[in-house]
């Protein structure tokens, strides 16, 4: 017995609550509702039953049904019999069925929403307000025309429009469009008590930034002394007539609208529902007795407007204010990798006397990004900003910068606790991509800023810079030490960075030949590039340039700027030289280009060249990491008729075992091992081993470095094919070969 009559089941049961509310509420909103007896008979001003049944309905659903029917019919039955009682309840009854109806059929899911949302508002407004008002009008119209009704006890008379039945319509909709938010809180409360929690939340949340208390009690002030000069009867005599008169009711309007504008729709829609009942009980202060009738429509209309208007302006200001929350929240972080962005780092810099800030740079993931693609890069720093979060307290965040980094926000208390905590994890963090795990290097820096921080760019570069040293220290690096050299370093790489892109734009590179000449009288040249210094003098090495290239991503446009020229220079002197070959070097990220193999092939068929004539070397030591990405490409323009070199091959990892899956046709032996070949037992070695291999693939092989007549002469004992280094020649100018035909 005590289980059955819990709370929880009065709560969820149709015979519970619901009729609980139902036989309570309905009769005491109808006392509440302001009336006036007219010869006609009852004219309401609030007609507020038919918003207790929305509001119970919009809590309850159907099963408010019951206990409304019930309530109705009690209601009516000690006042005017069964017969009447029984026609009344079935005409609210078939009002509400089709309302909620309609109702439930188009708002689907999001029915029991709450009030005050606008793209549900259109939906409640034309089924729970129109057509629920008008249709209880019209049906009860014609049940007191064909006299199953006295007029008397319903809100019409037997005349079809008079202006009492006028009123008592403006009375429901009143009723229905305010007072049915305000009973919808009070049963949401007694159902759940805990809901004046959300009901606190919604006020606040509405109301406008900025809002202080001193302002709400002067609104009310002023509000409270307008409603009591408009209650208080025979004020308006003499010499106030003008001034206190229901065109005193205008000048409420605009002290209303501010309230809505600025405490929002929650606000607004007790405080007026409230005000308005106050008013209309109080109706002799303001409503002039002659043509009462006429001014009370008038009244009556203009209270209507008031509500559509005030509830319509709270509703959008609260809408709109909610908006600009969410852009000034979604400016604030970065769409893509899901964190604080740097506008949010300023804004929490400044609010914070001091601050430690951490600068997190990774150093390969350029590379990564290349090679695995731009998911790669927004997973691996969203998974890293999540795995810091355990080591930040409250107010410390992980912000996201442009390109690669991250930074921290920290507080200065246990300073050094934090950055150990925080170097071990980047020592230990991993990321498995695709069962692959990856663990790019890290570098660490740090230092302490007090508000208001200036030149907040320059600050984060000099990190950045700092950061470079702890990825070849191994350890969190502070700006307060000497990095002076970093900082050097870091200038004469944005120099050079600046002469390349120049050299770029205005081909200020120079190409160079070296022969490669083979032992059987054939022959080729590998293209080798310098760059002008701002001299137009002296030329720069690759040693310089090219380290510089690889870092900022400009290998694509200078390998194929290289590419162009050359193709550009045997079209050029194809009658001089027709036998004219190039091996020309190609980073492997290059080759991942998507759209490198269609490039390639538009440029060699705008030069008209034959694809023999075009030899891509590729470094040996690159791709381990880009091979499946770069074998497609090598591949294809194999199968084009180009021919593919491996450089370098040796000095990467498992050279080897990758030379299986390598498609290419021509070995290059690293001259590092070619140099001491004949002093050094080990280098001897591996030479003869890599020629081994290099024959059972039925590859060519070019030895580099070949500087002397013994190292050609054990080449060629070796099986050597080629040899390239300053015995056969050095690198020239590519125009010097007009003065030497090839063959």
């Amino acid at each position: 017995m005590r289980k059955l009559f819990s709370w929880h089941e009065i709560r969820h049961k149709w015979w519970g609550l619901p009729v609980i509310c139902a036989l309570v509420l309905i009769p005491l909103t109808s006392w509440l509702s302001p009336v006036i007896y007219l010869p006609e008979g009852r004219t309401y001003l609030i007609y507020m039953p038919l918003a207790t049944s929305v509001a119970l309905l919009m809590v309850f659903d159907w099963a408010a049904l019951p206990g409304i029917v019930l309530t109705l019919f009690l209601r009516y039955y000690f006042r005017v019999g069964v017969e009447m009682a029984t026609l009344l309840t079935v005409i609210y009854f078939t009002s509400l069925f089709l309302a909620w109806l309609g109702y439930r059929w188009q708002a689907g899911n999001r029915w029991s929403a709450p009030l005050g949302l606008m793209n549900l508002a259109w939906i409640r407004v034309g089924w729970l307000l129109v057509f629920l008002t008008f249709f209880f009008m019209i049906v009860l119209q014609i049940v007191v025309e064909s006299g199953l009704l006295p007029g008397y006890l319903g809100l019409v008379t037997v005349d079809f429009v008079t202006l009492r039945a006028l009123i008592n319509l403006q009375a429901m909709i009143i009723g229905i469009l305010l007072n049915s938010h305000v009973i919808y809180l009070i049963i949401r409360m007694v159902r759940q008590p805990r809901y004046w929690r959300v009901l606190h939340m919604m006020l606040r949340k509405q109301r406008a930034p900025g809002v202080k208390t001193t302002e709400m009690v002067l609104w009310f002030l002023i509000m409270g002394i307008m409603v009591t000069l408009l209650c208080v009867p025979g004020i308006s005599e003499p010499f106030t007539k003008i001034l206190l008169s229901d065109y005193t009711l205008t000048l409420l309007f605009p002290v209303m609208l501010f309230g809505a504008l600025r405490y929002g729709y929650y606000f607004i829609s007790i405080v007026w529902s409230i005000t308005l009942t106050i008013l209309f009980f109080n109706y002799h202060g303001f409503i002039s007795e002659t043509g009462f009738v006429h001014n009370l429509v008038f009244v009556s209309a203009l209270m209507l407007v008031y509500t559509i208007t005030l509830l319509l302006m709270a509703a959008l200001s609260s809408r709109q204010r909610l908006l600009m929350k969410k852009f000034r929240s979604a400016a604030l972080q970065d769409p893509v990798f899901g964190l604080p962005n740097l506008r949010a780092f300023n804004r929490d810099l400044a609010r914070h006397p001091r601050s430690m800030l951490c600068f997190i740079r990774v150093s390969d993931m350029d590379v990564l990004s290349r090679n695995y693609g731009m998911q790669l890069r927004i997973q691996f720093k969203q998974q890293l900003a999540v795995g810091l979060k355990p080591f930040l307290q409250p107010g410390e965040r992980v912000y996201h910068l442009p390109g690669y980094d991250l930074v921290l926000r920290l507080n200065c208390e246990d300073a050094d606790m934090k950055l150990q905590g925080l170097h071990d994890y980047l020592e230990d963090f991993r990321l498995i991509w695709n069962g692959l795990p990856l663990h790019p290097n890290i570098g660490l820096s740090y230092c302490t800023v007090y508000s208001p921080v200036e030149h907040l760019p320059i600050l984060l570069g000099e990190l950045s810079g700092i950061a470079e040293v702890s990825l070849t220290t191994g350890q969190p690096e502070s700006n307060k030490s000497d990095h002076s050299q970093v900082q050097l370093e870091i200038r004469d790489k944005v120099d050079m960075l600046h002469k390349i892109q120049r050299a770029l734009d205005d081909d200020r590179f120079v190409l160079m030949a070296q022969p490669i000449l083979g032992v059987r009288g054939d022959s080729y040249h590998e293209i080798l590039l310098r760059m002008f210094d701002g001299s137009q003098e002296a030329l720069v090495t690759p040693d310089k340039f090219l380290p510089v290239v690889h870092e900022f991503g400009l290998s694509y446009q200078m390998d194929m700027w290289v590419l162009k020229h050359s193709l550009m220079f045997i079209n050029q002197n194809r009658v001089r030289l027709p036998s004219l070959r190039f091996a020309v070097n190609f980073t492997p990220s290059t080759l991942c280009r998507p759209t490198f193999t269609r490039d390639f092939k538009s440029l060699m068929l705008e030069y008209e060249i034959e694809p023999f004539q075009i030899v891509l070397e590729v470094t040996e030591s690159h791709l381990l990491q880009n091979m499946k990405y770069a074998d497609f490409a090598m591949r294809e323009l194999r199968a084009y008729g180009c021919r593919i070199a491996i450089d370098d091959f040796g000095t990467g990892y498992a050279s080897y075992g990758r030379l299986k899956a390598i498609q290419a046709d021509i070995l290059k032996i690293d001259g590092s091992f070619v140099r001491n070949m004949l002093t050094d037992s080990l280098d001897a070695y591996i030479v003869q081993s890599i020629c081994q291999v290099a024959r059972m693939k039925h590859l060519s092989i070019v030895a580099e470095y070949v500087e002397t007549e013994e190292q050609k002469a054990a080449l060629h004992a070796l099986g050597v094919d080629y040899m390239q280094g300053y015995l056969v020649g050095k690198p020239q100018p590519l125009a010097t070969l007009l003065d030497f035909p090839t063959s």
